[in-house]
């Protein structure tokens, strides 16, 4: 390589790396909406060397969370000593990280001593990430920040970095955060307004932008660039119409349980084809999965599974239209898996509960029932008779508006609004 070429290409470098850091030459940058509960954490890791991780479905604001931690840094850190570096960028993807930091010392001649902040968003999409990010951590002054979106193939190679790494779980908005984004006032005197906001919530679900501007291709694009990019690509599926498929058929039975056996019935599919394709949705976020509650670990592994989608935004794009019944319970769902280290649900005889929480040690029931019907009374008997058979001292019902609690036969049977649930801390 001659002179003239290296030249060429470390100028041809500076200038992407320019292009993605502009705050080099003190210009803005978007940091959209600040959402502490992550930019907290983010924070509080620059206490120690290791490398953080922000996981997440695309499009939930890892990038966004990127740049509010930059422009906090930029109070009290030189701004030539913070570097960001897009992977999937045409101009950048087919570098080493290795490769990357060099250039960007030569940039502003900058010594080994000097500590660095490195931020490498999408870090997915380059072969064999983890072992550079472990040697600049054994052996450089960094403090390194990634992000990715297909959690399968980022936390399959965390071996890797054990002990160098800190994952940290980015979702769609909780209810705290879309009522920020929402701009709403509510004083004390005002919750009625709750359920206002909460009627929307269930509707458009969390994901950021659409939340801020409700762009009608949003989960069109969004579920395609998922199963498309993060899927089909990565795990070379031959048939993508019956990913497709499986995904509109979970959808269509969000809350119900059903068997791995039942869904490859209907696609026509080998039973172990539809569990590694769920186990392709679940690791990029498109679908969670809620096994049956069992004292038989046989139970859990082989009986009924009750899906739930990641968004209702989401979901309501793959039904075609919006169902109360199925947000609502999915919302709780997305709330408790969040709240507590154990959840199932319950199935004995035909019948059914939708949630079993352990809390403190000890089993509740919870039922999500967005309506309370007139023979709710009658059917309260039921849930007392499970709660007795399986030793459970307290059921929970999560309601649209119903508040208040009562003990009977020694169980407490506590009402709560949906509401109230989700601005519960955890």
């Amino acid at each position: 390589m001659t002179k003239d070429s290296i030249s060429s290409r470390i100028f041809f470098m500076e200038e992407i790396f320019n292009l993605l850091n502009p705050w080099w030459f003190k210009k803005s940058f978007d940091t959209g909406i600040p959402r502490p509960k992550y930019l907290n954490r983010l924070t509080a890791s620059l206490k120690n060397k290791r490398a953080v991780l922000l996981v997440g479905s695309r499009r939930t604001g890892k990038t966004t969370l990127l740049f509010q931690l930059i422009a906090k840094l930029l109070k009290k850190v030189n701004r030539h000593h913070i570097f960001y570096a897009l992977m999937d960028h045409p101009q950048i993807s087919h570098c080493s990280i290795l490769k990357l930091v060099r250039e960007y010392r030569v940039c502003f001649a900058l010594d080994r001593d000097t500590p660095i902040y490195l931020f490498f968003d999408e870090i997915q999409h380059l072969k064999d990430w983890e072992r550079e990010i472990k040697a600049l951590i054994d052996v450089e002054n960094v403090k390194i920040f990634l992000s990715g979106s297909a959690s399968a193939q980022l936390l399959l190679k965390s071996p890797y970095l054990t002990g160098r790494i800190e994952k940290i779980d980015v979702y769609p908005l909780d209810f705290a955060e879309f009522l920020i984004f929402k701009n709403a006032k509510i004083s004390p005197t005002e919750s009625y307004k709750y359920e206002k906001y909460l009627d929307e919530y269930l509707k458009i679900g969390g994901y950021p932008e659409y939340v801020l501007q409700n762009e009608p291709s949003y989960f069109s694009d969004l579920i395609n660039n998922i199963l498309y990019k993060d899927i089909v690509s990565l795990y070379q599926i031959r048939n993508p119409s019956l990913l497709k498929d499986l995904v509109l058929l979970l959808a269509d039975r969000i809350g119900h349980h059903t068997t791995y056996n039942k869904l490859a019935a209907i696609l026509s599919l080998k039973n172990d084809t539809v569990k590694e394709y769920i186990y392709y949705l679940k690791n990029t976020f498109l679908i969670d999965e809620l096994p049956r509650y069992s004292q038989s670990r046989g139970q859990i592994i082989y009986g009924p599974k009750k899906f739930y989608a990641n968004d209702n935004g989401m979901l309501f794009h793959l039904l075609g239209k919006i169902s109360y019944s199925a947000a609502f319970e999915q919302t709780v769902f997305n709330d408790l898996k969040l709240k507590h280290k154990k959840i199932g649900f319950y199935y004995e005889n035909k019948n059914e509960v939708d949630f079993v929480v352990e809390r403190n040690g000890k089993l509740e029931l919870w039922e999500a029932k967005y309506e309370i019907s007139k023979d709710f009374t009658e059917k309260e008997s039921l849930y007392l008779e499970i709660a007795k058979k399986n030793r459970m001292k307290k059921i929970v019902f999560v309601t649209k508006s119903k508040e208040g609690q009562k003990t009977k036969d020694g169980i407490k049977i506590k009402f709560i609004p949906l509401w109230k649930l989700l601005l519960e801390k955890k």
